[in-house]
């Protein structure tokens, strides 16, 4: 700002513009090491969470085999209560017809003689239940079921829930060895869902977002240590983030370091502010950025409500 002041006392408005430009050139040549530190750690916060994608798509792939072979394998007390009904009424018949010929007296011993060999002793343990139904809201109907490891009774892998009482399923929960790393929830009631929370030893890693339900992400953060940490937004609905908010996720609420604007739709940055304490002190711009930003009568402002990235985990 000070080469404005400088060109437009030397030049007048066109000597403003230039310094401006000039100003702009300087600021990002000086860039201030604090934020480049911070990038750093977005960016391994980034590979962090495409590593933690990949460990969640084997774990579901693992939920799926081990579903398939659950359903491939028969339950032997199912199949023995099955077949004790044929054997009860084989025997039945014999015993009645024993019954023409013998005396009454002998119809007890005949009877626990059958009790005693045909019929199966109850098992020490009941079986083990892959998938558990509950009622969470007491109103009758089931809204919550709970997928269990077939090899590790206990262990949950994976979740389902209807929160709002429709009969539908709204939130799908993904466990790996008994924690949870990933949750989708249907904010829409459209049968799918558009918003996706990824954890990290069960803190919020990543949150993703489809506001608009065209099927692509239009909202994107990351968190460091359960604290938001970056911020991307598609403004314009083309399927590309236009808006980059950076926050300090060593301090507690939503402070702002910086924010980035692509204000001519091709992927790279034209303005950049800067933030003190939560309050504007520099801003930068490259000269295709002040070509359209002097057709403006200001400089918009594009600040996400620190409400809309907040998410209480339950």
């Amino acid at each position: 700002m000070d080469g404005v002041a400088m060109g437009g006392s030397i030049a007048g408005p066109y000597g403003a513009a230039a310094g401006l430009v000039l100003g702009a050139f300087y600021g990002l040549a000086t860039a201030d090491s604090h934020y480049q530190q911070i990038n750093a750690q977005i960016q391994t916060e980034q590979a962090k969470d495409k590593e933690l994608e990949a460990q969640i798509e084997h774990e579901i792939e693992r939920q799926r085999e081990l579903e398939a072979q659950l359903s491939k394998t028969g339950n032997p007390l199912e199949t023995k209560k099955r077949e004790e009904p044929q054997i009860a009424q084989r025997d039945t018949r014999e015993t009645k017809s024993e019954t023409r010929v013998d005396n009454k007296k002998e119809e007890p011993a005949t009877v626990a003689s059958l009790s005693k060999k045909d019929l199966a002793p109850n098992p020490a343990h009941s079986p083990f239940k892959n998938v558990e139904v509950k009622d969470a809201n007491g109103d009758g109907i089931p809204d919550l079921w709970i997928y269990y490891n077939p090899l590790k009774p206990g262990e949950i892998i994976r979740q389902e829930e209807d929160t709002d009482g429709d009969a539908r399923v709204d939130t799908w929960s993904y466990f790996n060895n008994g924690k949870l790393v990933r949750r989708e929830v249907d904010t829409k009631k459209t049968g799918r869902a558009d918003t996706v929370y990824a954890y990290d030893n069960e803190r919020m890693a990543r949150e993703e977002r489809d506001e608009n339900g065209d099927g692509q992400t239009s909202f994107r953060a990351y968190y460091q240590n359960g604290r938001p940490a970056k911020v991307e937004k598609d403004l314009n609905n083309d399927g590309k983030m236009d808006l980059w908010i950076y926050y300090d996720a060593t301090k507690d609420g939503e402070v702002v370091l910086r924010e980035e604007r692509d204000l001519n739709e091709d992927g790279g940055v034209d303005l950049w502010s800067y933030y003190e304490g939560g309050r504007l002190v520099r801003r930068d711009v490259s000269a295709v950025g002040l070509e359209i930003l002097s057709k403006q009568e200001e400089i918009p402002s594009f600040r996400v409500d620190p409400q809309a990235i907040r998410h209480p985990d339950s």
